[in-house]
């Protein structure tokens, strides 16, 4: 390429020697001599341009949302049948734990442990099988709220499979007050709870309630929409 620019070059020169007198610009001739001499190979000129106006990387897709938990359907055994049977069309099901799964009823005894109840434990379980189960707690802090996940978590209660539940579906409170705006959040087609204080406040919200109290006698009993039983096996009858 060289070359052939300096070959160029010497015909321009021989051309203004031989031209006659003002024939021809020496100024615009020798420019174009100049400019064909430092010019860069026109070749490289596609590239530049083609990196320069490079098309950005896609972002990419949001991610889905997850799917709701599937039911796992009932069990065969008597307990699955009489749960399936209570619980029918309660596509979601809230429950209060102090005095329902655990034995402590107070937050301050749930400082110290929290004693899950064996046959209460089998019942959430066929729960949990057949509906979307929230667990609530009221708790002073977060020691209480460790020690009833720890209580939870050893139970096995905790986990993705078929009568097990979510471990974010376990929530917190740090007031009795605080766990009707919860459960009305959720907005359950069934609340269990250990307090009468918090079914009285959330009667009048929901379609259905259960009290369990150990005073409320073998056959149970209520009015309205919320039902009494002296524990969570009793209310299903097996």
């Amino acid at each position: 390429m060289a070359s052939g620019l300096a070959g160029l070059c010497n015909k321009l020169v021989q051309l203004l020697q031989t031209a006659p007198r003002g024939a021809l610009s020496i100024t615009g001739i020798l420019g174009l001599a100049l400019l064909l001499g430092r010019a860069p190979p026109s070749s490289t000129a596609p590239a530049v341009a083609a990196s320069r106006h490079t098309a950005p990387a896609s972002s990419p897709a949001p991610s889905a949302s997850p799917a709701p938990r599937a039911s796992a359907g009932a069990s065969a055994t008597p307990l699955g049948r009489a749960v399936a049977a209570q619980l029918a069309g309660a596509k979601r099901v809230t429950l209060s734990l102090p005095g329902v799964l655990l034995a402590e009823s107070s937050p301050a005894q749930l400082q110290e442990s929290a004693s899950v109840r064996p046959e209460a434990l089998e019942a959430v379980r066929e729960m949990a099988r057949v509906s979307d189960v929230y667990l609530v707690a009221h708790v002073e802090d977060d020691v209480g709220e460790a020690v009833v996940a720890g209580a939870l978590e050893a139970a096995g209660l905790l986990g993705g499979g078929p009568g097990q539940v979510a471990p974010h579906h376990v929530l917190c409170c740090s007031t009795l007050d605080g766990k009707v705006p919860i459960v009305r959040q959720l907005d359950p087609d069934l609340h269990v709870d250990g307090h009468v204080v918090s079914v009285d406040e959330l009667k009048r919200f929901l379609p259905r309630l259960l009290l369990v109290r150990e005073d409320a006698g073998s056959g149970g009993g209520g009015s309205g929409n919320v039902g009494v039983a002296p524990s969570l096996r009793a209310f299903f009858g097996a």
